[in-house]
């Protein structure tokens, strides 16, 4: 039998650990193991138990195998920890064609072969992982819903300004935050890892477009060049972690798209939140400042 779901106690019990296990609808299951078991198992962490049933006065469910459902690495991951975690209301399925379409879109050669070689590589985190550990699109498929949002706005910009280069856009901002998927510990209650403090994503996503481009014989094309700059710079000053300020159009944009869909995902989130005809409450990214709901209109 197979369980999918969060330890909420541990009791000591005949020198076996009992662990309270709840799955996704609410149903509780007294699982039986080892104590050295019980006290690797994470709280508020999704795993699946593999469990043998013993059916006497009462049944009883020994724990045999379990294993953490963030390291599966298929779509398989997404689906069980929608059921848990906080997520917008799209497929997995979905959203990741989408991000290929864009992909489709870009016309440079070399552009288009790093971007989707590295999304291939890493496109099961890509999907799952959130875009930030607090407030920054910090929920499950929170990476992939912030690049879609961006991809979705550039495309009207460009319209307005056609000297922008769109291949450059569409990869830069489908890579700008790939580095997160090794920034970050965990797609479940995720934490800074050493190499996200000492590197951050910046650093960490311009070195792979600098490691794929070698493999696929690109080290020495300004594209591969001007990508990275765009990864590197794309928090735009130096004191929000910036190794460089942007340098082109493309960069500069891509700065400011990812710092307007970051600010208005906590904006909206806050405004839901709000009755119309009252104040927010006060919203972080905004310097704590607070914004008003408009009455909704009324037919005449």
């Amino acid at each position: 039998m197979i369980i999918y779901g969060i330890v909420i106690t541990k009791n000591t019990n005949d020198n076996f650990i009992n662990l309270v296990i709840k799955n996704s609808s609410g149903t509780m299951y007294n699982v039986k193991t080892s104590k050295e078991i019980a006290n690797s198992l994470k709280p508020n962490h999704v795993y699946e138990f593999i469990v043998e049933e013993q059916v006497g006065l009462r049944i009883k469910y020994i724990l045999k195998e379990v294993n953490d459902v963030s390291l599966f690495n298929d779509l398989k991951r997404a689906k069980i920890l929608a059921d848990f975690m906080n997520h917008k209301d799209i497929k997995s399925e979905d959203i990741k064609n989408s991000l290929y379409n864009y992909i489709n879109k870009i016309t440079n050669v070399v552009l288009h072969d790093i971007t989707k070689t590295l999304i291939d590589r890493h496109i099961v985190d890509f999907i799952t992982y959130p875009g930030g550990t607090k407030i920054h699109h910090n929920f499950l498929g929170g990476l992939i819903y912030h690049t879609i949002t961006m991809l979705e706005l550039v495309e009207g910009i460009v319209k307005a300004y056609p000297f922008l280069n769109i291949n450059y856009l569409y990869a830069g901002i489908i890579l700008h935050d790939l580095g997160k998927t090794r920034e970050f510990t965990d797609v479940q209650n995720p934490e800074f890892s050493l190499e996200g403090q000492m590197l951050g994503h910046l650093v960490i996503g311009a070195l792979e477009v600098n490691e794929v481009a070698k493999e696929l014989g690109y080290s020495d094309r300004e594209e591969t060049l001007i990508l990275e700059h765009i990864l590197i710079s794309h928090h735009g000053q130096l004191q929000y972690g910036s190794a460089k300020k942007p340098l082109t159009a493309e960069a500069l944009l891509i700065w400011f798209l990812d710092s307007i869909d970051s600010k208005f995902q906590v904006i909206g989130d806050e405004l839901a939140k709000t009755n119309p005809g009252e104040f927010s409450e006060s919203i972080p990214v905004l310097e704590k400042m607070r914004l008003y709901k408009p009455k909704e209109e009324k037919n005449d």
